[in-house]
């Protein structure tokens, strides 16, 4: 008992936080973003951690940032600058075609599902 709650308090809270994120997602059943494919479909889900709009090729885009508790991918929505519902804190699902981007996951104009 001694050692567990020592493990609990040493924890970071990128930890405590991936941890809470996977348990949230688990009853999904999808595979973590940690180990998507690149230039392969891919189903994804994720909680919303950032909304941003952003000029890509002369017109705004929105980059909503989702992260799993393993990784974290980034849907761009071209030519918009909102999705109704998708709000931080939120559980969607993403699928589309994955690629690397700058460091990092990024899928372009994936279908989306809110969850909850």
């Amino acid at each position: 008992m001694l050692k567990n709650l020592r493990e609990k308090l040493t924890k970071s809270l990128d930890d405590i936080e991936g941890e809470r994120l996977q348990g949230r997602l688990a009853d999904l059943g999808i595979q973590p973003i940690a180990g998507a494919p690149t230039r392969e479909q891919v189903l994804l889900a994720g909680e919303v951690q950032g909304l941003q709009v952003v000029p890509r090729a002369g017109s705004a885009s929105l980059e909503v940032t989702l992260s799993d508790g393993s990784g974290r991918a980034v849907a761009v929505f071209t030519g918009r600058k909102r999705l109704g519902g998708v709000d931080c804190g939120r559980r969607i699902l993403i699928e589309g075609v994955g690629r690397t981007e700058r460091g990092r996951l990024v899928v372009l104009n994936p279908a989306y599902t809110i969850v909850e």
